[in-house]
């Protein structure tokens, strides 16, 4: 994103990149080079304790420091070399689309200034933004679609300082969904609507992808720790235990219908959340020209869509397609030689930090 790039990086396309995904309890990397080909460096997780961030807000730059300190010293070897690209938090973003005037091009970016204060509720002077244009996939429209995103400066500023301290490299920042829709989306763009899901340890995301861009992005403060507090409570086990549990026997009603019972109101919760973005959609298809008005697949990310047979559940409740995505559909053809070694289910928790590692290329 043009506003969030924070170092202008001479010849970018030849360093290998990392991918950073900061969460509230964790963060991933993923180091990616390209020589011609696509060749997979490394990947990995470490956590982060709580209280350090708050639903994407970092609360203590210092120990946050520490704690990258310590993991640049330990990495030195992977990040000598490379530049890092860093998610932003998806519950602090604003994301709009807005429809201008027919301007020309080099017009947009001062019709957008005019917009943002009628659209986004904080001061223009208070934000770090951007901005995308959705390009009709059919008609000429006497219009100019747009997808603004912004972040409250402090939320930027906060992020900058912490890889500044931290001695990081940093290219840019970006929008956690922008990175995932970059990883799953298959380049070609189509007249599909598709909805993907991010069912993270603490949250899950919801972005609407339509035409050429995401047009929607909804959060809520549900994921894989609400399935395990709910395993724990039901079967009167620990913490641990009950992540045994999710992971070994997820929605196998008949593998121990106790463990399905104590799932199903936190999915149903996640399921309603759902609807409500589909309905969004479907009431606002018809600014996107050409797209789609009904959701065509819903496609799965992250650490928790692993869970077995939450795309069952899904689908079945919605009665359209789900899937998990494949977070290297764009780039499986550019591997030098074998698939990256990166088991299956790691795959769906590194579609952020793959997307990320993949904006250079773009």
């Amino acid at each position: 994103m043009r506003n969030f790039v924070v170092h202008k990086i001479a010849n970018l396309l030849r360093l290998p990149v990392i991918g950073l995904d900061i969460s509230d309890r964790t963060f991933k990397y993923l180091k990616l080079t390209f020589d011609g080909h696509t060749k997979f460096d490394a990947f990995g997780e470490s956590d982060i304790p709580n209280g350090i961030i708050e639903e994407g807000e970092i609360k203590n730059e210092s120990a946050l420091v520490e704690i990258f300190k310590a993991w640049k010293k330990e990495h030195a070897w992977m990040l000598r070399s490379g530049v890092i690209v860093a998610s932003l938090p998806e519950e602090k973003s604003f994301l709009r689309l807005i429809q201008l005037p027919k301007v020309k091009d080099e017009e947009i970016a001062n019709a957008i200034r005019w917009e943002i204060e009628a659209h986004i509720p904080l001061p223009p002077d208070n934000l770090a933004y951007d901005y995308e244009v959705v390009k009709p996939l059919e008609g000429t429209p006497a219009h100019t679609d747009v997808v603004i995103t912004a972040f409250p400066k402090s939320i930027v500023s906060s992020y900058t300082s912490v890889m500044k301290q931290s001695g990081l490299a940093l290219a840019a920042l970006e929008l956690e969904s922008q990175a995932i829709a970059r990883a799953v989306i298959d380049t070609n763009a189509s007249q599909n609507a598709k909805i993907i899901i991010d069912i993270g340890k603490t949250r899950t995301s919801f972005m609407t992808f339509a035409g050429s861009a995401i047009i929607f992005t909804a959060t809520i403060q549900l994921g894989g720790n609400t399935f395990e507090e709910n395993i724990s409570r039901a079967l009167e086990i620990d913490r641990v235990k009950a992540k045994e549990i999710k992971e070994k026997m997820g929605l196998n009603r008949s593998a121990n219908r106790d463990v399905f019972t104590a799932l199903t109101p936190a999915l149903s919760v996640l399921v309603d959340e759902l609807k409500r973005v589909i309905a969004y959609h479907e009431e606002h298809a018809e600014h996107l020209h050409g797209v789609h008005q009904v959701i065509d697949e819903i496609l799965l990310v992250g650490g928790d869509a692993n869970l077995f047979g939450i795309d069952t559940f899904v689908a079945s409740a919605l009665k359209t397609p789900v899937r998990h995505a494949d977070p290297f559909i764009n780039i499986r053809k550019d591997f030098a030689a074998s698939f990256p070694p990166m088991p299956k289910t790691e795959l769906l928790a590194f579609a952020t930090t793959i997307g990320l590692a993949l904006r250079i290329i773009e």
